[in-house]
Formats: C-alpha cells, structure tokens, sequence
C-alpha cells in the first residue's frame, strides 16, 4: 500500500513537471514570435554567398555591359550610351589650331577650343574661342575671339568613320592693337570653308565613339564693317589651315 501511494505520488510530480516545462516552452516561442514580428527579424539560416574573384566580377561586367542598341558585349567602346558622332544629341569638345596667309605679308595663328552639338542628324553648332598671334605689315599684335559655326557634315560612311563637311561662321575679334595695321582693334571674324573628319577607332554596332581628327581649308576675313569709316577698314583676306582633335564630351 504504501509503495502503491509512493508511485501515484511520483508520477503527479513527473506530470507536473513535464506539463510545466511544456508551458515554459510555449511561452518562450510565442515571446519570441511576437519579437520577431514587431521587429520585422528573419531569423532563418541563410548561408553567406561565397566571395568573387576580380576576374569574375570582371566577366560578369563585360557581359552584361549594354550597348547603345541594347545588346549585350564586352567592347569598351559598347558601354558608352550616348549617341554616336553625327547623330541628334551628340556633344563634343574640339581642340585645335590654324595658320592663315593672305599671300602677300601677313600670317595669322591661333589655337581654338570649341563645344559643339548636333542639332539634328548630321548638322553640328558650334561656339568657339581663340587666341591669336598677328605677323602683320606695321606692329605684330595678339587677341582673342568668339565665334559660332554651323557645320553640315554632307557625305559620310553609314557607320560615320569619315566625313565632308561645308561651315560658315561669323565671329568677334578683339586685337590687343589695330589689326590690320591702320584699322582697329575690334573686328568681325566671317568664315566659310570645307574641310573632312575621321574616327581614331572602329565604329561599334554601325555608330562611331571615341575620339576624331579634323582638318580644313577656309576663307579666313578680318574686317571691322567700317564702322569708323572707309578709311579706317584695311581689310584682310586670307586661306586658313587648320587641324584638330574631337573628343566626345
């Protein structure tokens, strides 16, 4: 009898003790889904991701560079999503000198910087500033100009690896002294010429990237439209050369 109570008495407690540490548990996970949720946790595993390589990383770039058509490549040249030389839209910063001669005594030098941009397939503005250094009959003298040019780029490759191309222009002048000798120090800078570009590099996907050389042939004329008489108006008209470089911008 008394080892038949003993056994009721012990299996209450193990009862107890087991339905207690039941509730125990259940309240640890419900404290711990109620944290979670307020605190938006995701306490998962999630294994980390293993570490690229540089070259893959590299690859994964290459491939998945897009082009200005939307395909896929790894050229270089391919990344550049800007439209190419020729077509609406596209900017370019150009660098570049000339020498003019007027066949008689006077030389004309300059280096020029222009910012130009295409208005519409193959039609280019440009604004332009220059220094110049005059050799000339009487006091050889310096100056600087602006100036502003309508290109028309009238024959060229499909893919624009070359072009032809006819501008006029007209600009202002500002001598450091009278230039020509006997005129004034303030002049107009009225230009016409032709002159042909081509691209340093292939073209991509039929458009031209990258950077050019130019060169022309143009009526260079110096004149101040007599704006303080005939007689202060010497005048100058000369053929100009000139070279540079376009560089996408």
């Amino acid at each position: 009898m008394i080892i038949r109570s003993r056994l009721a008495a012990l299996t209450i407690l193990t009862t107890f003790a087991w339905a207690s540490e039941s509730s125990a548990r259940a309240e640890v996970v419900s404290l711990t889904d109620l944290f979670t949720s307020r605190c938006n946790l995701d306490l998962s595993y999630q294994p980390e991701p293993e570490p690229q390589s540089s070259s893959d990383a590299a690859a994964d770039v290459r491939t998945t560079a897009p082009t200005p058509n939307g395909s896929i490549t790894g050229s270089p040249e391919q990344w550049d999503d800007r439209p190419g030389f020729g077509q609406a839209g596209a900017t370019f910063l150009t660098l570049g000198g000339l020498w003019a001669y007027d066949f008689d005594e006077d030389h004309d030098v300059n280096f020029h910087v222009a910012w130009s941009k295409f208005l519409v397939n193959d039609l280019e503005f440009a604004v332009e500033g220059a220094g110049w250094y005059f050799s000339q009959v009487g006091q050889d003298t310096g100056g600087v100009s602006g100036s502003m040019i309508f290109r028309w780029h009238f024959l060229h490759a499909d893919d624009y690896s070359w072009s032809l191309f006819g501008d006029i222009g007209i600009g202002l002048l500002a001598g450091f002294d009278n230039v020509p000798q006997g005129g004034t120090g303030l002049n107009f800078l009225p230009r016409a010429g032709m002159g042909v570009t081509g691209a340093f590099r292939e073209s991509v996907d039929g458009e031209s990237h990258g950077p050019r050389w130019q060169i022309g042939l143009r009526w260079h004329h110096i004149s101040n439209g007599r704006i303080e008489g005939d007689g202060r108006n010497p005048a100058r008209d000369s053929l100009a050369m000139y070279a540079a470089i376009i560089l996408p911008f």
